[in-house]
């Protein structure tokens, strides 16, 4: 009678190891498709992307060959947002090849005018008057576009009338740069 007593407990132990491992894989399977698989599904993950689009009207870069007061050179340009949804953000810079003189001139100077189609609040649109030309490389400012929007843009860079003749007129002054528009991804 022991040796029934063992086959029976024995057997009852392997039916009791048996559920508990299909039950583990049960809860293990549920378990991964919960995690995995259903918040694939009921991810609300929404990925903007924004697509603008500069064109230049003229050459972004400027070249000035003997400088002299009254000298001006125009750029104009645009900055579309195509995307559907999303604001695009955008940075303005001076990269500067040949600076006019080594140090800042308050007589060499930029001005910068923007505007916007749209009259919404969210545009950020850079505006400047008679900023000196910087020596080095230099951001001009930032903007924000809203979706199916378009920025125009009129740099003007110029020598005043009113500079000093007597300090332009012994050298054969120069002058490259260029304006370069990139995505702001840090606002």
């Amino acid at each position: 009678m022991n040796k029934s007593k063992t086959k029976k407990f024995n057997i009852m132990l392997y039916l009791i190891v048996l559920v508990a491992v299909f039950a583990m894989f049960i809860t293990t399977s549920y378990s991964y498709y919960k995690k995995v698989i259903k918040e694939k599904d009921n991810s609300n993950l929404d990925i903007k992307y924004v697509n603008m689009l500069t064109t230049f009207y003229n050459p972004n870069q400027i070249n000035g060959y003997n400088i002299k007061p009254g000298w001006e050179k125009v750029i104009d340009f645009t900055i579309e947002n195509s995307s559907e949804d999303t604001i695009g953000n955008y940075k303005i810079s001076f990269e500067i090849i040949t600076p006019l003189s080594n140090m800042t001139d308050e007589d060499f100077v930029y001005t910068i005018t923007g505007s916007s189609e749209s009259k919404d609040t969210s545009n950020v649109v850079i505006n400047k008057i008679d900023t000196p030309i910087p020596v080095l490389n230099r951001d001009i400012g930032t903007g924000s576009i809203t979706p199916k929007n378009t920025h125009t843009y009129t740099i003007t860079l110029k020598l005043k009338d009113d500079a000093d003749i007597k300090k332009y007129s012994s050298k054969n002054y120069l002058f490259a740069g260029k304006i370069k528009v990139n995505n702001d991804t840090t606002r």
